[in-house]
């Protein structure tokens, strides 16, 4: 038996020779706790590391996909911004009401993926109670911040194209 605290190495070494002399041969691979904690963790860094890639080319399809809806939206409106632009309303309010959808578009967006992601979460816990599961409250916000900023970011041509239509030909515009 040995002690609590024991240097591992010591005790592999020991644990090692006895089998050799009882085997006649080295027959055996010891490997410790230690050992297959660090074969985990690097399992674990490639999972993390698969995992934000996909995160960032679903990112790159919203910001593709919410630049798409604004850019309908601003030709399908285009008659209702000239509209607004002869009542009296200036370029920086069409840019920020467009803008605005945008950023409600992404917020909506990335509400659903958080709510897919901690759903996927939690089923992951249920079915394995043993694998650590925990969605940090700091992410959530920063995943929230970074949909609401790609919404901004893609929102902001479109709502730069409605801001700069003259009020006359976006009317006639049909």
């Amino acid at each position: 038996m040995y002690e609590e605290g024991a240097p591992v190495d010591e005790i592999v070494a020991s644990v090692e020779r006895l089998l050799i002399a009882r085997h006649g041969g080295e027959d055996v691979t010891i490997t410790t706790q230690d050992q297959m904690l660090d074969v985990l963790g690097n399992v674990l860094n490639v999972l993390t590391f698969a995992v934000a890639g996909l995160g960032g080319i679903s990112l790159l399809v919203g910001a593709v996909g919410i630049f798409t809806i604004m850019t309908i939206a601003v030709n399908e409106r285009t008659s209702e911004i000239g509209l607004l632009r002869a009542l009296g309303a200036d370029r920086d309010q069409i840019l920020r009401l467009f803008l605005g959808e945008a950023t409600v578009l992404a917020a909506l967006g990335g509400l659903g993926g958080l709510v897919i992601g901690v759903g996927v979460a939690r089923l992951l816990h249920v079915a394995v109670p043993g694998l650590p599961v925990h969605t940090p409250v700091l992410f959530v916000f920063v995943a929230e911040g970074v949909a609401i900023v790609i919404g901004v970011i893609a929102g902001v041509l479109p709502a730069r194209n409605a801001a700069a239509l003259e009020p006359v030909e976006a009317i006639r515009a049909e």
